[in-house]
């Protein structure tokens, strides 16, 4: 009886082990890495800081990219001003 208790004791910690182990992991995951495909795949069963953490690098994402964009329309607007002086 007693090894049956501490048997289900063992298999339950090594199971919680084995569940913060992969957390750590997949908190570790360089999401830079990931297209945006990758990063929003399965946002809804992520738990939520996970899902904060990726809608953060694609907020940053989508930002960098409108201001690049805002960059090259003022660059070619500066071009097409001094070609047409």
């Amino acid at each position: 009886m007693i090894n049956s208790i501490l048997s289900l004791l063992l298999a339950g910690g090594l199971l919680t082990t084995g569940g913060c182990l992969a957390a750590m992991s997949s908190h570790g995951q360089d999401l830079d890495a990931l297209d945006d495909d990758e990063l929003l795949d399965g946002l809804g069963d992520l738990a939520p800081r996970e899902r904060r953490r990726r809608l953060a690098v694609y907020r940053r994402r989508v930002r960098d990219q409108i201001a690049e964009e805002q960059e090259m329309a003022w660059v070619r607007a500066r071009i097409k001003g001094y070609v047409g002086d």
